[in-house]
């Protein structure tokens, strides 16, 4: 499938490591709000400008999307922009993740290298579970939350909608 990752900074870079694995998806480009100079790419895929250009690429094949931004509220925002576009939101999920099978994810979710999610979590829409972060039990993760790198939650803990857990 033919996504765009929408975001051309730090997340945006960790998310196409994460996609580089998945033989069934195809970057094409990076979606990003700021004009970018003539030719500007990240490991050779171009960032292509703002909202504008999505429906040129939906035009050309672009089927789905992920938000690769870490600022909760700004990614929520692309997030439903996204999704009333119609586009498909992918997960981007780390195969050295460790994810009991119970897990539920939602749609737009990013799980970064080295995660262990134990059993009974929900992890609802846009969320980041990022860089070795451990997530216990039966925990709840609402929309739109990023648990920060090296954060841990104990058992049956729950993150309110947009929430940040910092790092560590």
């Amino acid at each position: 499938m033919k996504i765009a990752i929408i975001g051309a900074g730090g997340q945006a870079r960790i998310v196409y490591e994460i996609l580089s694995y998945d033989r069934n998806i195809e970057v094409v480009a990076f979606v990003h709000n700021m004009v970018p100079e003539s030719g500007e790419n990240i490991k050779g895929i171009p960032i292509v400008g703002d909202h504008s250009v999505l429906p040129e690429l939906i035009k050309n094949g672009v089927r789905g999307a992920i938000v690769a931004v870490s600022m909760n509220d700004i990614r929520k925002a692309h997030f439903e922009k996204l999704r009333a576009m119609g586009l498909e939101l992918i997960n981007a999920v780390h195969p050295t993740a460790s994810i009991a099978p119970s897990v539920k994810l939602g749609s737009g979710v990013t799980i970064a290298i080295g995660v262990i999610i134990s059993t009974g979590v929900n992890i609802a829409d846009n969320a980041i579970i990022n860089t070795g972060a451990i997530v216990d039990h039966e925990c709840n993760i609402e929309d739109h939350v990023h648990i920060s790198s090296g954060s841990s939650l104990a058992g049956r803990v729950t993150v309110k909608k947009s929430t940040l857990v910092g790092i560590g």
